[in-house]
């Protein structure tokens, strides 16, 4: 099976940018591992003024957030990030993460469809 490829955006609240891409820039090793281990291949994050864009490759984005859910490490992380989102996204497993519709593929709609991930 092919890895599927997510992205999600989060508002983050003004006054805590600079916190937020801190922490990003200098992430906890632990929660590095967990990331890892529950099944992301590749992670990127972008800040774009208070907007943080988050891209993923993984089989299933739900099922890794389930796993991470679990862990005491991402308690810890997002009771430290969550308050300075705008609106906080289930990133605990507790329902389905809303990510961003994909639009538009080069190489897909080269090969002639456009595929959901």
């Amino acid at each position: 099976m092919a890895l599927k490829r997510y992205c999600l955006v989060i508002e983050v609240k003004e006054e805590f940018i600079g916190q937020y891409c801190d922490i990003h820039k200098n992430p906890w090793p632990e929660i590095l591992d967990a990331i890892k281990d529950a099944g992301v291949k590749d992670m990127l994050i972008w800040n774009y003024k208070n907007l943080s864009i988050v891209y993923y490759e993984c089989d299933d984005i739900n099922r890794v957030y389930e796993e991470l859910g679990k862990l005491e490490i991402t308690k810890k992380w997002n009771a430290t990030v969550t308050p300075w989102f705008k609106e906080s996204p289930a990133l605990d497993g507790s329902g389905n993460v809303q990510t961003c519709e994909k639009i538009f593929d080069l190489n897909q709609q080269l090969k002639g469809k456009l595929q959901p991930y």
